[in-house]
């Protein structure tokens, strides 16, 4: 396996096969992935493709497909194995390279594409990275175009020979993600916590890795069968169907990063000034100042206030305190959850903003899809909550994790329906998964209540103004064993007021996060496409939009 420079190693140096092992110890993997792609290793010839050229993944991937029993890959662009393994034999292969002539640039990159077509016609595993470092020492642009994407002339010459393969060729896209941690834009960490768009050394690879090792993930994404491809689109040359080829791959890997770290999350500042932007705001609150016989001054300042009255302000300070408090109180006040449907919710938000649109019937129901979400490498939802729940000290706390806080009513306050539309369009706009309860209140009974369409009427005017392309909802049922409040609800049921939601109120109910509440059940729908939905209409409600519906 090793007779080749850049092959997949059978065994490890120590030291290597040490910060190998520490480094993916906690790795978490999808078995169902790893057998589809087990059996793909023995029905054709498996490519696997990375996004960043890196020693550092190809060190831990060798590590983990040896444990797990994968295909080895026997050639890797740009990267040399010899690295891997025990120092002595490291330090023959070492011996035997400097024995050989030296080439230039080109001259390994033609030697790389000859490689890989063998190995391909001869049906052997084998990784491409598509992305290296920007070469500087090459003054030509395209020269430079070419070395900084090398992935292209390799799949290339994988498409330009297909018709040589005795197997059918599987393209794999895999990339490790440090999961559960959130990405902010223009964060001042930048140097350390880097952006999946970047290609970060080895040594800053090493350091979060090792920082986030038990939220390592490695993802694999949707395999691509290359005779079906290029049956597709049969009509392309070979460059061009190549181009489309790394393109897709290229989507097929932000998309997994997409469900694992979400859009990059804007400080509530920079979502101030996407609500407020634009002459047609202006407009509006001048307009809603004369009806109401006020001073534009002043209609600016509520329409602020009422931002920042009901904006979220995502961080993971907060939500990790709200995370640790949650878990603590999930050991103790139920004995499990069962979900069921979420495998289709995550390959919709690979792909598309997705609204989740629970029953409610508990206080639980905030945190239960926010947990699913976490424990399933999901970024988790933006939730909209009623302003009974803004109370100190955990207004702070609960808008960090996610919570926007909207009135019951505001059917009359044209400037509060504006800047909530703007504010709903601004979400849906920067792609974030939100959340809210159809029903507006939780369920006393059981039962489902009639809808409150406030909210929806919000999402679907922010589609029709074409924020989106498309935006799917997803209809979700949450039971519990034994509802928390139920001795509540028997009491307001007899008669009793409804208690006001308030910190004294959360202290004296600690007693019922103690005791036992059976199983919690979760189960997400089919992803509802609003524009299949809409479907023909669609033009005709976007006109409506258009003059002033």
């Amino acid at each position: 396996m090793a007779d080749r420079s850049s092959a997949m190693v059978q065994r490890f140096g120590r030291l290597q096969g040490y910060v190998a092992k520490r480094l993916t110890e906690h790795v978490h993997l999808d078995q169902r992935a790893l057998d589809n792609l087990r059996a793909r290793g023995e029905q054709g010839t498996v490519v696997y493709v990375l996004r960043h050229r890196s020693l550092l993944d190809y060190l831990l991937l060798n590590w983990i497909m040896l444990r797990e029993n994968l295909p080895l890959a026997r050639f890797a662009n740009g990267v040399s194995s010899r690295w891997f393994v025990p120092l002595g034999e490291m330090f023959r292969r070492l011996f035997r390279r400097l024995q050989r002539p030296l080439s230039d640039g080109l001259g390994r990159g033609l030697a790389e594409r000859r490689e890989i077509a063998e190995l391909v016609e001869a049906g052997e595993p084998v990784l491409v990275f598509l992305r290296a470092r920007h070469p500087r020492l090459l003054w030509n642009s395209r020269s430079r175009l070419a070395a900084a994407r090398p992935g292209r002339e390799l799949l290339q010459e994988i498409v330009a020979r297909a018709g040589d393969h005795g197997r059918p060729v599987y393209l794999v896209p895999i990339c490790f993600s440090r999961g559960r941690r959130f990405r902010r834009q223009g964060s001042r960490l930048s140097a350390l916590a880097y952006s999946v768009h970047d290609a970060p050394s080895d040594l800053k690879k090493l350091l979060t890795y090792r920082l986030n090792r038990e939220d390592l993930l490695l993802a694999i994404g949707r395999t691509i069968d290359l005779d079906k491809f290029l049956s597709a689109n049969r009509a392309l040359g070979v460059g061009r169907a190549a181009r489309r080829l790394t393109n897709s791959l290229q989507r097929e890997l932000a998309q997994e990063e997409r469900a694992v770290w979400g859009p990059l999350l804007q400080s509530r500042h920079v979502m101030a000034e996407r609500v407020f932007e634009g002459r047609e705001v202006a407009m509006r609150i001048e307009e809603i100042a004369r009806e109401r016989g006020i001073s534009v001054r002043r209609s600016w300042r509520e329409a602020r206030g009422y931002f920042w009255e009901m904006a979220a302000n995502f961080n993971g300070v907060a939500f990790g305190l709200i995370e640790i408090l949650f878990h603590q109180i999930w050991k103790r006040a139920f004995s499990g959850v069962e979900v069921r449907g979420l495998e289709r919710v995550v390959a919709c938000v690979k792909k598309h903003p997705v609204v989740l649109v629970p029953c409610h019937r508990s206080h639980f129901d905030y945190m239960v899809l926010s947990y699913i979400f976490r424990e399933h490498f999901l970024s988790p939802p933006h939730i909209a909550a009623g302003i009974n729940l803004s109370f100190w000290p955990i207004t702070s706390l609960l808008r960090g994790s996610g919570a926007f806080f909207i009135r019951r009513t505001f059917e009359d306050n044209e400037l509060y329906k504006m800047v909530f539309h703007r504010y709903l369009a601004a979400m849906i706009r920067e792609g974030y998964t939100l959340e809210f309860f159809i029903e507006g209140g939780r369920s006393r009974t059981g039962k489902i209540l009639t809808p409150k369409l406030g909210m929806l009427t919000g999402l679907v005017r922010a589609f029709l103004q074409g924020v989106r392309r498309d935006l799917y909802l997803v209809p979700v049922s949450i039971s519990y064993g034994r509802i928390a409040e139920e001795s509540a609800y028997d009491a307001e049921l007899s008669g009793a007021s409804k208690q006001r939601e308030s910190f004294g109120a959360l202290i004296r109910a600690r007693s019922v996060l103690t005791q036992g509440h059976g199983t919690v059940y979760v189960s997400f729908g089919d992803p509802m496409s609003m524009r299949a939905t809409l479907g023909d209409r669609l033009e005709r409600f976007q006109f409506q939009m258009g003059t002033g519906f």
